[in-house]
Order: C-alpha cells, then sequence, then structure tokens
C-alpha cells in the first residue's frame, strides 16, 4: 500500500501520538494551520497523517511562544530560522500600528477574494461560441437527501457534491455553485479559478462561524466558456468532466481522492477501486482549509464537442463505454441528460446523481 494510504489516522488516534488534545488539533484546524489530510466525502470525517505529526508539535510549540495564528502559518509555509528571527524584530513593533496593518491587509485580501476584477475592455464584447446545456439531478434510490447541486448556462456547466451530512452538505454545495455561477463571467480561466478560491473561502467561513455546520464541504467541477473561444476547467474532489470529440469520450479532470491516486499509480483496478475500504476519501475539496489546491486547464473549444460534467454518483454506475454510447446515439442533449441519470439509478442509485451535458456551439 502507499505511504499516505497506510499513515491515515482519526482524530482520536493522532491526538494520542502527538500528545494534543481533540479540541486544540480542532482549533489548530479552524485556523488553517493543520488541515486534514483527507475527508470522508459521506460523513465529512477528516483524517491525519503520520507526516503532520512533527508539524502538529512545531504549531503547538510557536503557539505556546506567544506567535499568532497568522504569523505560524507564514512560518510553516516558508520555515527557517530566519522566519523567526523576523517574528522576533515585529514582536518589538508597536501593538497599535501593527493591529491597523493587520487589519488593512485583511481588507484588502477579502475584496480580491470576493469582488474578482471586471475587464473593462470586453464590455459589450460578444461571444464568439456558447454552450447550449441540459442538466439534471436526482436524490437517487437510497440518500435521504440530495446534496448535489448543478449549473447549467450559456457559458458555464458546474456540479457540486457536498459533504457533512444535512445540512452543511447542502448548503456547501449550494454556496459553492451559486457564487462560481455569479462570479464567472467568461473573461478568462483565471476568473474561473478565482471565483472556485473565494466560494472555498466562503464555505471555510460559513463552517467556522456555526457549530451545527462543523466539517461540511464539497467538490466541484466547473466547465466554462470564455469569449475568446476556449474550453476552461477547474476541479476539486471527485467530480468530473469529460470530453466527447470525434466519437470518442476522454475523461479531463483526475479524481482528487485516495482510491483515484492507487488506480493512476496502477495499484488498483477502477474496477477494485469501487469497493476499496478507502472509496470516498477524498484528498481534496472546498471547504476544509482556508486554501484550496486546484486543477486546471484550458484549451481552444471545437464547435460540436460535448462536455459532460457529473458526481460521482453517475460515473460509480455507469461506466465511461456506456456514458459513450448513449453520447453516440442520442443527439438531444436533455434527453442525453435524462438518459444517463435514469441508467445510474436503474443501476442502484447509490449516491445522489448529477450530471450536465453541454455542446459547444456557434
Amino acid at each position: 500500500m502507499l505511504p499516505f494510504v497506510d499513515d491515515l489516522m482519526p482524530i482520536g488516534e493522532f491526538s494520542e501520538r502527538s500528545g494534543l488534545s481533540p479540541k486544540r488539533l480542532r482549533s489548530y484546524s479552524a485556523g488553517g494551520l493543520l488541515v486534514p489530510a483527507a475527508v470522508d466525502s459521506a460523513s465529512g470525517y477528516r483524517y491525519y497523517s503520520s507526516g503532520q505529526l512533527r508539524d502538529a508539535e512545531l504549531i503547538d510549540a510557536l503557539r505556546e511562544a506567544g506567535m499568532p495564528l497568522a504569523g505560524i502559518g507564514a512560518l510553516i509555509r516558508d520555515p527557517s530560522r530566519e522566519q523567526l528571527d523576523a517574528w522576533a524584530r515585529r514582536m518589538e513593533m508597536d501593538a497599535t500600528h501593527r493591529q491597523k496593518a493587520l487589519d488593512r491587509a485583511r481588507r484588502l485580501l477579502s475584496i480580491e477574494a470576493t469582488s474578482p476584477p471586471v475587464d473593462d475592455a470586453r464590455a459589450g464584447k460578444e461571444p464568439t461560441m456558447r454552450l447550449r446545456t441540459a442538466s439534471r439531478t436526482d436524490i437517487g434510490r437510497v440518500r435521504d437527501n440530495n446534496e448535489d447541486t448543478v449549473v447549467s448556462s450559456d457559458h458555464l456547466a458546474a456540479v457540486a457534491d457536498g459533504m457533512g451530512g444535512p445540512p452543511g452538505g447542502e448548503l456547501a454545495s449550494s454556496v459553492a455553485t451559486a457564487l462560481v455561477a455569479a462570479a464567472f463571467t467568461g473573461s478568462s480561466l483565471d476568473e474561473l479559478q478565482a471565483a472556485v478560491r473565494s466560494a472555498n473561502r466562503a464555505i471555510w467561513d460559513r463552517a467556522g462561524a456555526s457549530g451545527e455546520l462543523e466539517g461540511m464541504g464539497t467538490t466541484i467541477c466547473a466547465a466554462g466558456l470564455t469569449d475568446d473561444g476556449d474550453l476552461v476547467v477547474v476541479n476539486v474532489g471527485d467530480s468530473r468532466a469529460c470530453l466527447w470529440h470525434n466519437g470518442s469520450l476522454t475523461q479531463l479532470t483526475d479524481d482528487h481522492s485516495i482510491t483515484a491516486e492507487l488506480v493512476r499509480r496502477g495499484m488498483l483496478s477502477a474496477q477494485e477501486a469501487l469497493e476499496h475500504p478507502h472509496r470516498g476519501i477524498l484528498t481534496r475539496a472546498l471547504g476544509v482549509g482556508p486554501d484550496v489546491e486546484l486543477d486546471s486547464f484550458a484549451h481552444p473549444a471545437v464547435e460540436g464537442d460535448r462536455v459532460v460534467v457529473c458526481t460521482d454518483g453517475l460515473f460509480n454506475e455507469v461506466p465511461d463505454d456506456e456514458m459513450a454510447s448513449l453520447l453516440a446515439a442520442t443527439k438531444d442533449l436533455q434527453a442525453t441528460a435524462d438518459e444517463l441519470v435514469e441508467l445510474a439509478l436503474s443501476r442502484g442509485g447509490r449516491d445522489n446523481v448529477s450530471v450536465v451535458v453541454a455542446e459547444i456551439s456557434t
């Protein structure tokens, strides 16, 4: 097995090995200092790795030395003795001046995160291409509520699969899709990335403000069309985007889960991954920490290509070859979306099922 799989441990075991209480570990997580290494997409339960034991002890030592969480975060990102010396010098600064500077920086970061810049040169510019989209989301045959949400517009196709249980999972996915849909205007890949990062911060802040929302998060996969004719994709978690081009279906995104990594390394087959004990354990998700690592890319859009964006409730039930056959046989976009979901439901519908089918057109 891979070391990162063998080393996963629940918070209780990590607490015992690190000597830090679960309460203190949760406070470090809430401060964005010690983000769990993996998260269970069904329950929102977090796991740590043995490689984080040193970080836990370092954080605790710095905290006991009086360093604030922001300073500890900077030191962890760029560890050096020079950082400690710099902090010692900063402690000699006037407290009032330091607080004013931090408040000013906080305001600037807040503006940057929530207000993507507008390119005035784009005003009134007509897009050269657009997306024709159709979507469907279903609670499935097993779950009590639907934590999936979708976006289906003329320039954006996106899905989000919430986690953490009600009400957190539903709230996280709806916040993510609403913010991304509002912020992405079709300007660029940078704009879509900024929108997803803004959604991550909003979910993180919302969870931190309410005890009943602790542990909430969501995947997201968003495929957008820019005014310059690029197909841009951003994903976090295990929701997917696939491209239908010249009769062939290709997965565009990599799933951010333990089993997906094992499959990529040739240690599991795709079929074995479906029954693996670590299935559903994500290595990335929105809302797990104050910052998030994104996968993203852009390439020229081709008229007639189709993009399928879906949650794991679809592709865990319907393999790619069947999806490709259905896309080849069905021209109507809404009929395609409906048939894909119905096929997943007929196989058991063990999860919420969501899909957006988008076709690039002029």
